[in-house]
């Protein structure tokens, strides 16, 4: 018992030293403090998201196109960390360009509605805010992640890097200043509620918490494009049109992906509270566990129906859209809501990804279906279930809003859609069309043959040759230039090797 209270008075003291230092009175830590590590943690889950990302993807190609998936994903993040401190986070929430009268802001003046400007790589950043800027890089590398797995198997590497630079340092962020930054043009943060543009309908701006469209939308439209003019891998289609299937090579890391991707958003969605809230934190993660397991159970019913069997490849997306669809509304739907978006989403996915196909644009991870349809559909549900009085509560300073009892906010969501369509459609498309005409978005016929593994990557393989004893491709005695072809164990994703298997 003696020890039990010296360590009591060992604690006191301590607590005591960390108040005086502060200068708080009745607080362990600071509110501030507190906001800080918060937004760190949930920064960090977020980060690991992109180890998700790269399981997913590695998993869904084939065997000889794996190193290239993780050469991109750890490029990606370096990116879209150097590009985002450098350009990104000022055109995202700079202020230089915010006119001031006086002492009041005046957001209609100037660009700043459209973008943000100043702070270039954090020249004007206190220690007391960095943890925002980490934590919205991290949502700009995903965004930029959901094109790579979309252009698998046949981009040249350094063509989908320039695409992550220009993603992450403009795209991206002049939508999140739309959305997100204090004064966007369809922005729920106003420093003023009468600078709302729908201020004269009694609404509100556009509401997408975590990024459904900010992150999700603007690389599943990034991807769209950039699959359709990238054209699909070579025998994915026959000569008459007929999709063949390329399997994955690796299921149980799918597998693995979606569960680390799935712990990741939790960070996602929860973190964007951006404070130490947690009320509001906590029903974000119910929410956000709801979706995603109504739209598992309404694929599994779904795969069997479609395919006649339980398909994992299905379950595993419908995951990941549920999980995309409630990231928008998670802190202002109910939770009968999120099941509801959940069981639509499963549809969607299912339904985008029939429609990709039908267009004959190859998408090997699905990127298109589950983050740009998905992140749709998760947009326009915040215009059909938005509760009032939880819009009030994510967003103390939202006391007009009106959520799901007038049309106003379908039509907002519906503008907001819309915008990111369009400005996406009007950056990337030029880009990757320039990247085409001068023939540096693709890999040639051969090098795709061969596995971009040997023909970008040295010949390492990740997975194919341990069962060789070898972790190189050896020339090809035919040609000089692909892999040595093995009479024995053909590779596992062909269709001889998977029925072998």
């Amino acid at each position: 018992m003696s020890n039990f209270t010296a360590l009591e008075e060992r604690i006191a003291v301590l607590e005591s030293v960390i108040l005086a230092e502060d200068g708080s009175t009745n607080e362990f830590v600071s509110q501030a403090g507190a906001n800080q590590i918060w937004i760190l943690i949930a920064g960090f889950l977020v980060f690991w998201m992109h180890a998700g990302f790269t399981m997913l993807e590695a998993g869904s190609v084939q065997h000889k196109n794996a190193v290239n998936i993780l050469f991109k994903n750890m490029g990606t993040v370096a990116i879209g960390a150097f590009f985002y401190y450098l350009l990104g986070y000022a055109w995202a929430y700079g202020t230089d360009n915010l006119i001031m009268d006086g002492e009041t802001a005046n957001p209609n003046e100037g660009s700043y509605r459209f973008i943000g400007s100043g702070n270039y790589a954090l020249n004007q950043e206190t220690n007391a805010t960095r943890d925002l800027w980490f934590f919205q890089a991290v949502f700009a590398a995903t965004a930029a992640t959901i094109v790579s797995g979309a252009v698998a198997g046949r981009v040249n590497l350094l063509a989908y890097f320039a695409t992550a630079a220009l993603l992450t340092s403009f795209v991206y962020p002049v939508i999140s200043h739309w959305i997100w930054a204090t004064g966007g043009w369809i922005s729920m943060f106003q420093f003023d509620r009468a600078d709302s543009i729908f201020a004269d309908e009694n609404g509100c701006g556009m509401i997408d918490f975590a990024g459904s469209g900010v992150v999700h939308m603007t690389g599943g439209v990034a991807a769209f494009w950039g699959a359709l003019i990238l054209g699909p891998r070579l025998g994915r289609f026959d000569a008459d049109g007929t999709a063949v299937a390329i399997p994955p090579h690796n299921i149980t890391i799918q597998a693995l992906g979606v569960f680390i991707l799935w712990f990741g958003w939790y960070g996602f969605n929860c973190g964007s509270t951006l404070v130490f809230d947690g009320p509001n934190a906590s029903k974000v993660a119910v929410t956000t566990t709801l979706s995603p397991a109504t739209a598992v159970l309404t694929a599994i019913v779904l795969s069997r129906f479609i395919t006649g069997h339980f398909d994992i490849g299905i379950v595993l997306n419908a995951a990941l859209g549920g999980l995309v669809a409630i990231t928008a509304g998670c802190s202002v739907v109910d939770d009968w809501a999120a099941v509801v978006i959940g069981f639509i989403a499963a549809f969607v996915y299912v339904g985008g990804s029939k429609l990709v196909l039908l267009m004959k644009i190859d998408d090997p991870v699905d990127a298109i279906a589950v983050h740009g349809f998905c992140g749709m559909w998760g947009v326009l549900a915040v215009g059909c279930f938005a509760n009032p009085i939880f819009i009030q509560s994510a967003y103390s300073s939202a006391e007009m809003c009106e959520g799901w009892e007038s049309p106003l906010q379908f039509r907002i969501q519906f503008i907001g859609v819309l915008a990111i369509v369009a400005w996406v459609t009007g950056m990337m498309v030029p880009f990757f069309l320039a990247l085409k005409f001068v023939g540096f978005l693709r890999v040639p016929a051969e090098f795709e043959q061969n596995g971009l593994d040997f023909s970008e990557h040295g010949g390492s393989s990740a997975f194919n040759n341990s069962q060789h004893g070898s972790s190189h491709y050896e020339p090809s005695k035919t040609n000089g230039k692909g892999p040595a072809s093995d009479p024995v164990s053909p590779p596992p994703d062909s269709e001889k090797g998977m029925a072998e298997a």
